[in-house]
């Protein structure tokens, strides 16, 4: 990994209207790294949005510059995606080596951290974020769907917390480029 990537910025909605951000990079799948895994950092809930608030994505900076970036460099893992929605962000990457260093590794930040694992030599799960990323840049321009980003500024250091040991799978997402139809009109009685 380098220190300065680009990163593309997709805003959907899941089915139900919730808000979902995405932030993809723009690489070549890696085939000999056969495994993904995702970690959940969740943050509250506390508006109608279900977005986070300007503390929460500094908390994700930390968690990502002075945690996430340092062990998958350590260990050989590739981040390639991060996703945002309704008070969790999930952080994707892959790798070739057993995931439980990966776990060791991040497991001290936060109690509440959530792990999840699979093979996947094909890089599928990446593939569907490009996917997400080709169908954004396929929507006329002047809607905000996709824009360019780099990594979050380093935050402060703030020291950790016991170790969690969950494991919990990230939602696959689908995107929408129109809003909902409205409903159909009931007829008086």
């Amino acid at each position: 990994m380098t220190d300065r990537e680009d990163w593309l910025i997709v805003e959907a909605k899941r089915d139900d209207g919730t808000p979902t951000m995405f932030r993809i990079r723009e690489l070549d799948p890696r085939r000999q790294l056969t495994k993904i895994f995702v970690v959940e950092l969740p943050y509250p809930k506390t508006e109608l949005s279900r977005l986070p608030h300007a503390s929460d994505y500094r908390r994700l900076a930390e968690f990502e510059e002075q945690w996430l970036r340092p062990a998958c460099s350590t260990l050989g893992w590739e981040l390639v995606g991060s996703k945002t929605e309704d008070g969790s962000f999930f952080l994707y990457m892959y790798g070739a080596s057993d995931p439980s260093a990966m776990i060791e590794k991040l497991s001290p930040f936060d109690v509440a951290l959530g792990f999840y694992d699979d093979d996947d030599p094909d890089w599928q799960e990446y593939g569907t974020l490009r996917d997400l990323l080709d169908q954004a840049k396929a929507i006329p321009r002047g809607e905000p769907t996709v824009r360019k980003s780099a990594p979050p500024a380093k935050p402060e250091r703030k020291l950790a917390k016991q170790p969690a040991a969950k494991r919990r799978p990230a939602a696959k997402q689908k995107t929408r480029t129109k809003p909902n139809a409205k409903p159909a009109k009931r007829k008086r009685r």
